[in-house]
Protein backbone atom coordinates (compact mmCIF):
# COMPACT_ATOMS: atom_id res chain seq x y z
CA UNK A 1 0.00 0.00 0.00
CA UNK A 2 1.35 3.62 -0.73
CA UNK A 3 0.11 6.14 1.77
CA UNK A 4 -0.25 9.66 1.23
CA UNK A 5 -1.47 12.60 3.02
CA UNK A 6 -2.43 15.84 1.54
CA UNK A 7 -0.71 17.96 3.29
CA UNK A 8 -2.23 21.98 4.83
CA UNK A 9 -1.88 23.74 7.58
CA UNK A 10 -4.14 22.83 10.62
CA UNK A 11 -7.68 24.50 9.92
CA UNK A 12 -8.19 27.56 11.63
CA UNK A 13 -11.79 25.77 12.88
CA UNK A 14 -9.42 24.54 15.24
CA UNK A 15 -11.42 27.29 17.45
CA UNK A 16 -14.50 24.83 16.93
CA UNK A 17 -12.78 22.27 18.81
CA UNK A 18 -11.93 24.70 21.89
CA UNK A 19 -16.06 25.13 22.27
CA UNK A 20 -16.42 21.14 23.30
CA UNK A 21 -13.62 21.80 25.82
CA UNK A 22 -14.26 24.98 27.18
CA UNK A 23 -12.29 26.52 30.26
CA UNK A 24 -14.48 25.05 33.69
CA UNK A 25 -15.36 26.22 37.04
CA UNK A 26 -13.05 23.00 37.53
CA UNK A 27 -9.73 24.18 36.90
CA UNK A 28 -10.56 27.15 39.65
CA UNK A 29 -11.30 24.50 42.35
CA UNK A 30 -8.00 22.78 42.10
CA UNK A 31 -5.95 25.97 42.73
CA UNK A 32 -4.94 24.27 46.27
CA UNK A 33 -4.62 20.97 44.77
CA UNK A 34 -0.75 19.92 44.01
CA UNK A 35 0.38 19.70 40.60
CA UNK A 36 0.28 16.01 39.69
CA UNK A 37 2.91 13.73 37.85
CA UNK A 38 2.33 14.58 34.41
CA UNK A 39 1.47 11.21 33.08
CA UNK A 40 -0.04 9.78 35.70
CA UNK A 41 -4.14 8.47 35.31
CA UNK A 42 -6.43 10.84 33.42
CA UNK A 43 -7.44 13.82 35.90
CA UNK A 44 -11.24 14.30 37.10
CA UNK A 45 -11.29 17.36 35.50
CA UNK A 46 -8.99 17.44 32.54
CA UNK A 47 -7.62 20.61 30.42
CA UNK A 48 -8.52 20.12 26.86
CA UNK A 49 -5.50 18.81 25.16
CA UNK A 50 -5.20 17.33 21.78
CA UNK A 51 -2.63 15.92 18.74
CA UNK A 52 -2.82 16.12 15.16
CA UNK A 53 -0.75 14.38 12.93
CA UNK A 54 -1.80 15.95 9.45
CA UNK A 55 1.70 16.38 8.91
CA UNK A 56 3.15 13.10 7.64
CA UNK A 57 5.80 11.91 9.91
CA UNK A 58 5.33 14.55 12.81
CA UNK A 59 3.32 15.08 16.08
CA UNK A 60 1.88 18.85 16.80
CA UNK A 61 0.42 19.02 20.52
CA UNK A 62 -2.23 22.02 20.83
CA UNK A 63 -3.38 23.06 24.62
CA UNK A 64 -6.72 25.24 24.82
CA UNK A 65 -7.28 27.86 27.11
CA UNK A 66 -3.76 28.26 28.46
CA UNK A 67 -4.27 31.99 29.50
CA UNK A 68 -0.61 33.35 28.33
CA UNK A 69 0.46 30.92 30.82
CA UNK A 70 3.40 28.63 30.08
CA UNK A 71 2.77 25.21 28.82
CA UNK A 72 4.90 22.17 29.52
CA UNK A 73 4.22 19.06 27.02
CA UNK A 74 5.79 15.66 27.44
CA UNK A 75 5.81 12.38 25.97
CA UNK A 76 4.43 9.27 28.20
CA UNK A 77 6.40 6.09 28.06
CA UNK A 78 4.89 3.89 29.93
CA UNK A 79 4.79 5.90 33.59
CA UNK A 80 7.74 7.55 32.31
CA UNK A 81 7.48 11.73 31.27
CA UNK A 82 10.33 12.57 28.45
CA UNK A 83 10.35 16.44 28.51
CA UNK A 84 9.57 17.99 24.84
CA UNK A 85 9.51 21.29 25.30
CA UNK A 86 7.57 24.54 26.76
CA UNK A 87 5.19 26.85 24.69
CA UNK A 88 3.88 30.29 25.99
CA UNK A 89 1.01 31.78 23.78
CA UNK A 90 0.50 35.67 25.34
CA UNK A 91 -3.32 35.01 24.65
CA UNK A 92 -5.92 32.98 25.28
CA UNK A 93 -5.93 30.61 22.41
CA UNK A 94 -4.20 27.56 21.30
CA UNK A 95 -0.79 27.11 22.64
CA UNK A 96 0.56 25.00 19.80
CA UNK A 97 3.85 22.94 19.84
CA UNK A 98 4.36 22.02 16.38
CA UNK A 99 6.95 19.30 15.79
CA UNK A 100 6.90 17.92 19.36
CA UNK A 101 7.63 14.19 18.38
CA UNK A 102 8.73 12.30 15.12
CA UNK A 103 6.85 9.08 14.26
CA UNK A 104 8.55 5.91 14.92
CA UNK A 105 8.68 2.01 13.18
CA UNK A 106 8.45 1.10 16.66
CA UNK A 107 5.77 2.54 18.75
CA UNK A 108 2.89 3.17 16.95
CA UNK A 109 0.66 4.27 20.16
CA UNK A 110 1.65 7.22 21.50
CA UNK A 111 0.50 9.25 24.73
CA UNK A 112 1.29 12.79 25.27
CA UNK A 113 0.59 15.19 28.58
CA UNK A 114 0.85 18.70 29.16
CA UNK A 115 0.47 20.62 32.25
CA UNK A 116 -0.04 24.83 32.80
CA UNK A 117 -0.46 26.50 35.86
CA UNK A 118 -3.20 28.80 35.02
CA UNK A 119 -4.73 31.46 37.49
CA UNK A 120 -3.03 29.66 40.38
CA UNK A 121 -4.71 26.62 39.50
CA UNK A 122 -2.51 23.35 38.08
CA UNK A 123 -4.05 22.16 34.83
CA UNK A 124 -2.76 19.07 33.21
CA UNK A 125 -4.24 17.09 29.90
CA UNK A 126 -3.76 14.02 28.24
CA UNK A 127 -4.60 12.70 24.60
CA UNK A 128 -3.07 9.50 22.54
CA UNK A 129 -3.08 9.30 19.00
CA UNK A 130 -1.97 6.40 16.51
CA UNK A 131 0.65 6.90 13.48
CA UNK A 132 1.21 4.23 10.56
CA UNK A 133 3.33 2.05 10.62
CA UNK A 134 6.57 1.73 8.68
CA UNK A 135 5.09 -0.42 6.25
CA UNK A 136 4.20 2.55 3.73
CA UNK A 137 6.98 4.50 5.15
CA UNK A 138 9.35 3.96 1.98
CA UNK A 139 8.93 3.86 -2.01
CA UNK A 140 11.33 2.63 -4.16
CA UNK A 141 11.62 4.43 -7.93
CA UNK A 142 13.22 2.60 -10.04
CA UNK A 143 12.81 2.25 -14.11
CA UNK A 144 10.27 -0.08 -15.63
CA UNK A 145 12.25 -1.78 -17.73
CA UNK A 146 16.61 -1.33 -18.31
CA UNK A 147 19.63 -2.48 -20.56
CA UNK A 148 22.05 -5.57 -20.15
CA UNK A 149 24.98 -4.16 -19.06
CA UNK A 150 24.16 -0.70 -18.17
CA UNK A 151 24.30 1.39 -14.92
CA UNK A 152 20.76 1.34 -13.90
CA UNK A 153 19.79 3.98 -11.22
CA UNK A 154 17.00 3.18 -7.70
CA UNK A 155 15.95 5.79 -5.88
CA UNK A 156 14.75 5.08 -2.55
CA UNK A 157 12.03 7.31 -0.71
CA UNK A 158 11.54 7.94 3.10
CA UNK A 159 8.35 9.46 2.44
CA UNK A 160 8.28 10.74 6.35
CA UNK A 161 11.18 12.58 5.19
CA UNK A 162 12.90 11.90 8.84
CA UNK A 163 16.22 9.77 7.94
CA UNK A 164 18.05 8.67 10.70
CA UNK A 165 16.75 4.52 9.84
CA UNK A 166 18.85 2.02 8.25
CA UNK A 167 17.17 -0.01 5.43
CA UNK A 168 18.68 -2.52 3.93
CA UNK A 169 18.44 -3.19 -0.42
CA UNK A 170 18.71 -6.97 -2.13
CA UNK A 171 19.17 -6.72 -6.12
CA UNK A 172 17.50 -10.41 -7.05
CA UNK A 173 18.71 -11.71 -10.66
CA UNK A 174 16.33 -13.62 -12.59
CA UNK A 175 18.95 -16.46 -11.54
CA UNK A 176 18.12 -16.49 -8.54
CA UNK A 177 21.31 -14.52 -7.26
CA UNK A 178 21.41 -11.94 -4.23
CA UNK A 179 23.19 -8.81 -3.34
CA UNK A 180 22.31 -6.94 -0.59
CA UNK A 181 23.61 -3.73 1.34
CA UNK A 182 22.98 -2.13 4.28
CA UNK A 183 21.33 1.48 3.18
CA UNK A 184 21.63 4.04 6.27
CA UNK A 185 19.37 7.58 6.17
CA UNK A 186 21.18 10.15 7.84
CA UNK A 187 19.25 12.52 9.82
CA UNK A 188 16.30 14.26 8.19
CA UNK A 189 17.92 12.61 4.55
CA UNK A 190 14.52 11.86 2.62
CA UNK A 191 15.87 10.35 -0.38
CA UNK A 192 19.13 7.65 -1.41
CA UNK A 193 20.85 6.86 -4.73
CA UNK A 194 21.57 3.41 -5.90
CA UNK A 195 23.08 1.48 -8.91
CA UNK A 196 23.35 -1.80 -10.01
CA UNK A 197 24.20 -3.20 -13.36
CA UNK A 198 22.27 -6.05 -14.55
CA UNK A 199 23.79 -8.90 -16.14
CA UNK A 200 21.13 -11.16 -16.56
CA UNK A 201 18.16 -11.19 -19.22
CA UNK A 202 15.01 -11.41 -17.54
CA UNK A 203 13.27 -10.12 -14.49
CA UNK A 204 14.98 -8.44 -11.53
CA UNK A 205 13.51 -8.17 -8.29
CA UNK A 206 14.55 -5.38 -5.67
CA UNK A 207 13.80 -5.74 -2.10
CA UNK A 208 14.33 -2.53 0.58
CA UNK A 209 13.61 -3.83 4.06
CA UNK A 210 13.22 -1.87 7.12
CA UNK A 211 11.71 -2.06 10.50
CA UNK A 212 10.85 -5.63 9.53
CA UNK A 213 8.69 -4.55 6.43
CA UNK A 214 9.22 -5.19 2.90
CA UNK A 215 8.78 -2.50 -0.26
CA UNK A 216 9.20 -4.73 -3.53
CA UNK A 217 9.67 -3.42 -7.24
CA UNK A 218 10.67 -5.31 -10.66
CA UNK A 219 13.12 -4.32 -13.44
CA UNK A 220 12.47 -5.77 -16.43
CA UNK A 221 15.82 -6.48 -18.12
CA UNK A 222 16.02 -7.28 -22.34
CA UNK A 223 12.17 -8.24 -21.37
CA UNK A 224 8.87 -7.12 -21.33
CA UNK A 225 8.13 -5.32 -18.31
CA UNK A 226 5.00 -6.58 -16.06
CA UNK A 227 2.44 -3.99 -16.01
CA UNK A 228 1.24 -2.24 -12.82
CA UNK A 229 -2.20 -2.15 -11.75
CA UNK A 230 -2.74 0.93 -10.14
CA UNK A 231 -4.30 0.52 -6.50
CA UNK A 232 -7.70 1.53 -5.35
CA UNK A 233 -7.35 4.88 -4.00
CA UNK A 234 -9.23 5.27 -0.50
CA UNK A 235 -9.52 8.76 0.70
CA UNK A 236 -9.47 9.22 4.77
CA UNK A 237 -10.93 12.40 5.39
CA UNK A 238 -13.26 14.62 8.06
CA UNK A 239 -12.52 16.36 11.06
CA UNK A 240 -10.54 14.96 14.50
CA UNK A 241 -12.77 11.93 14.77
CA UNK A 242 -10.78 10.49 11.89
CA UNK A 243 -7.45 11.11 13.06
CA UNK A 244 -5.73 7.67 13.99
CA UNK A 245 -8.28 5.69 11.93
CA UNK A 246 -6.62 6.57 8.68
CA UNK A 247 -3.81 5.52 10.30
CA UNK A 248 -4.41 2.46 11.48
CA UNK A 249 -6.90 1.91 8.09
CA UNK A 250 -4.01 2.07 5.95
CA UNK A 251 -2.17 -1.10 7.76
CA UNK A 252 -5.92 -2.67 8.23
CA UNK A 253 -6.38 -2.35 4.19
CA UNK A 254 -2.01 -3.66 3.39
CA UNK A 255 -1.28 -4.07 0.00
CA UNK A 256 -5.02 -3.81 -1.03
CA UNK A 257 -5.32 0.16 -1.44
CA UNK A 258 -3.11 3.46 -1.76
CA UNK A 259 -4.98 5.18 1.45
CA UNK A 260 -4.91 9.36 1.27
CA UNK A 261 -5.03 11.05 4.30
CA UNK A 262 -6.69 14.43 4.55
CA UNK A 263 -7.56 15.45 8.15
CA UNK A 264 -9.10 19.05 9.48
CA UNK A 265 -9.23 19.01 13.32
CA UNK A 266 -12.17 21.25 14.37
CA UNK A 267 -14.06 21.42 11.36
CA UNK A 268 -17.83 22.41 11.92
CA UNK A 269 -20.47 22.00 9.04
CA UNK A 270 -22.86 24.21 10.49
CA UNK A 271 -20.33 26.63 11.45
CA UNK A 272 -18.91 26.54 7.89
CA UNK A 273 -20.84 25.47 4.97
CA UNK A 274 -17.06 24.96 3.10
CA UNK A 275 -16.68 21.25 2.42
CA UNK A 276 -18.30 20.71 -0.67
CA UNK A 277 -15.05 23.23 -2.17
CA UNK A 278 -13.01 20.98 -0.06
CA UNK A 279 -14.50 17.99 -1.56
CA UNK A 280 -14.30 18.71 -4.70
CA UNK A 281 -10.35 19.45 -4.56
CA UNK A 282 -9.91 16.44 -2.88
CA UNK A 283 -11.64 14.31 -6.21
CA UNK A 284 -9.35 16.44 -8.44
CA UNK A 285 -6.25 15.29 -6.42
CA UNK A 286 -6.96 11.79 -6.09
CA UNK A 287 -9.29 10.62 -7.62
CA UNK A 288 -10.59 8.31 -5.04
CA UNK A 289 -12.20 4.81 -5.34
CA UNK A 290 -13.72 5.19 -1.99
CA UNK A 291 -14.32 7.67 0.32
CA UNK A 292 -14.17 7.28 4.01
CA UNK A 293 -15.36 10.23 5.94
CA UNK A 294 -16.29 10.89 9.70
CA UNK A 295 -17.19 14.61 10.46
CA UNK A 296 -19.77 16.10 13.04
CA UNK A 297 -18.31 16.63 16.43
CA UNK A 298 -17.95 19.94 16.33
CA UNK A 299 -21.50 20.78 15.73
CA UNK A 300 -23.90 22.71 17.40
CA UNK A 301 -23.98 26.63 15.83
CA UNK A 302 -26.39 27.82 14.34
CA UNK A 303 -27.67 27.72 10.73
CA UNK A 304 -29.24 29.52 7.71
CA UNK A 305 -32.12 27.85 5.66
CA UNK A 306 -32.71 28.14 2.78
CA UNK A 307 -35.19 30.72 3.41
CA UNK A 308 -32.23 32.55 5.32
CA UNK A 309 -34.53 32.09 8.36
CA UNK A 310 -31.52 31.33 10.88
CA UNK A 311 -31.84 28.66 13.54
CA UNK A 312 -30.21 27.31 16.53
CA UNK A 313 -29.25 23.65 16.88
CA UNK A 314 -31.27 21.25 17.26
CA UNK A 315 -34.87 21.55 16.13
CA UNK A 316 -36.44 20.08 12.99
CA UNK A 317 -35.29 22.49 11.07
CA UNK A 318 -31.43 22.74 11.84
CA UNK A 319 -31.33 19.04 11.09
CA UNK A 320 -33.29 19.37 7.65
CA UNK A 321 -30.63 22.03 6.91
CA UNK A 322 -27.68 19.55 8.11
CA UNK A 323 -29.03 16.66 6.14
CA UNK A 324 -28.51 19.14 2.72
CA UNK A 325 -25.05 19.61 3.37
CA UNK A 326 -24.18 16.13 4.31
CA UNK A 327 -25.96 14.89 1.24
CA UNK A 328 -24.50 17.78 -1.03
CA UNK A 329 -20.86 16.37 -0.08
CA UNK A 330 -21.65 12.19 0.05
CA UNK A 331 -22.77 13.79 -3.87
CA UNK A 332 -19.88 15.11 -4.87
CA UNK A 333 -18.06 11.98 -3.59
CA UNK A 334 -19.93 9.18 -5.02
CA UNK A 335 -20.02 10.89 -8.55
CA UNK A 336 -18.08 8.62 -11.20
CA UNK A 337 -19.02 5.29 -8.90
CA UNK A 338 -17.04 6.35 -6.22
CA UNK A 339 -18.09 4.23 -3.07
CA UNK A 340 -18.91 6.56 0.10
CA UNK A 341 -18.55 4.81 4.24
CA UNK A 342 -19.67 7.98 6.27
CA UNK A 343 -19.17 7.21 9.79
CA UNK A 344 -21.78 8.14 12.43
CA UNK A 345 -20.38 10.12 15.95
CA UNK A 346 -20.12 8.30 18.96
CA UNK A 347 -21.77 9.99 22.35
CA UNK A 348 -19.91 12.67 24.29
CA UNK A 349 -19.66 12.63 28.15
CA UNK A 350 -20.95 16.16 28.48
CA UNK A 351 -24.96 15.35 28.32
CA UNK A 352 -25.76 19.00 26.89
CA UNK A 353 -23.86 17.46 23.40
CA UNK A 354 -25.67 14.55 23.25
CA UNK A 355 -28.57 16.79 21.59
CA UNK A 356 -26.26 17.97 19.09
CA UNK A 357 -24.63 14.40 18.53
CA UNK A 358 -28.17 12.89 18.30
CA UNK A 359 -28.88 15.86 15.48
CA UNK A 360 -25.85 14.87 13.52
CA UNK A 361 -26.06 11.58 13.62
CA UNK A 362 -29.86 11.84 12.82
CA UNK A 363 -28.92 14.09 9.49
CA UNK A 364 -26.18 11.46 8.58
CA UNK A 365 -28.82 8.46 8.51
CA UNK A 366 -31.35 11.04 6.52
CA UNK A 367 -29.16 12.38 3.97
CA UNK A 368 -27.66 8.52 3.09
CA UNK A 369 -31.50 7.41 2.60
CA UNK A 370 -31.94 6.46 -1.28
CA UNK A 371 -27.85 7.44 -1.88
CA UNK A 372 -26.26 4.46 -4.03
CA UNK A 373 -22.64 3.69 -3.08
CA UNK A 374 -23.37 5.34 0.41
CA UNK A 375 -23.37 3.17 3.60
CA UNK A 376 -23.49 4.81 7.02
CA UNK A 377 -20.88 2.84 9.30
CA UNK A 378 -22.27 3.07 12.74
CA UNK A 379 -19.89 3.87 15.28
CA UNK A 380 -22.13 5.46 17.54
CA UNK A 381 -23.87 2.08 18.07
CA UNK A 382 -20.84 0.30 18.20
CA UNK A 383 -18.69 2.60 20.94
CA UNK A 384 -21.83 4.26 22.54
CA UNK A 385 -25.31 1.95 22.06
CA UNK A 386 -26.55 3.27 25.42
CA UNK A 387 -24.83 6.53 25.81
CA UNK A 388 -21.29 7.43 26.95
CA UNK A 389 -19.29 4.60 27.82
CA UNK A 390 -15.27 4.40 28.75
CA UNK A 391 -14.73 1.09 27.83
CA UNK A 392 -15.66 -1.92 24.89
CA UNK A 393 -15.65 -5.56 25.06
CA UNK A 394 -13.66 -6.43 22.59
CA UNK A 395 -12.20 -9.81 21.61
CA UNK A 396 -12.94 -11.25 25.04
CA UNK A 397 -11.68 -8.15 27.08
CA UNK A 398 -12.41 -4.71 27.94
CA UNK A 399 -10.40 -2.03 26.37
CA UNK A 400 -10.42 2.07 27.20
CA UNK A 401 -11.29 3.42 24.04
CA UNK A 402 -11.96 7.23 25.34
CA UNK A 403 -9.90 10.27 25.23
CA UNK A 404 -10.05 12.15 28.39
CA UNK A 405 -11.54 14.77 27.05
CA UNK A 406 -14.81 12.30 26.59
CA UNK A 407 -15.30 13.82 22.80
CA UNK A 408 -12.66 11.93 21.00
CA UNK A 409 -11.90 7.68 21.05
CA UNK A 410 -8.08 7.35 21.71
CA UNK A 411 -5.53 5.35 19.94
CA UNK A 412 -7.18 1.74 20.89
CA UNK A 413 -10.63 3.34 19.70
CA UNK A 414 -9.27 4.47 16.77
CA UNK A 415 -7.60 1.16 15.66
CA UNK A 416 -10.54 -0.73 16.44
CA UNK A 417 -12.52 1.98 14.34
CA UNK A 418 -10.72 1.33 11.59
CA UNK A 419 -10.71 -2.36 11.44
CA UNK A 420 -14.38 -2.16 11.23
CA UNK A 421 -14.10 0.26 8.35
CA UNK A 422 -11.46 -1.81 6.70
CA UNK A 423 -13.79 -5.18 6.53
CA UNK A 424 -16.84 -2.62 4.99
CA UNK A 425 -14.20 -1.65 3.01
CA UNK A 426 -13.76 -5.23 1.75
CA UNK A 427 -17.29 -5.87 1.66
CA UNK A 428 -17.14 -8.35 4.67
CA UNK A 429 -18.57 -5.77 7.37
CA UNK A 430 -18.96 -7.05 10.92
CA UNK A 431 -22.66 -7.98 12.04
CA UNK A 432 -24.33 -4.94 12.90
CA UNK A 433 -23.58 -3.92 17.37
Amino acid sequence: MNVRRLVHPVAAAVMALAVLVPLTAGHAARAQVPAEPPCAPAPADPAPFTTNTNRTGLVDLFFFNAQGATVTYYECVGARAVKLGEQTTPNAGVTELRSAAPWRCGRLERHFAATAIVDGAPQRGLASVRTMSCAHRFRIEAPRTAALGRTTRVRLVDRWRLGGIRTRLCVTAPSGQRDCHTIPFAAAKATLTRTFRPAERGRWTLDLAVAGFHVHDTVAVGVRSVPVKPLPVVLATGDSTMQGVESSLADDLGAAADVVSDVHPGYSMSLNDGWPALAHRQVAASHPDVVLISLGAAEGFSMKTADGTSHACCDAAWVTEYTRRVARVMDIYRRGGTRVFYETIVAQRAPARQVVVNAVNAAILAAAKGRTRVTVLRADLLFSPHGYQEYLHDRGRDVDVREPDGVHLNASGTAIEAQEAAAAIRGKPSPAP
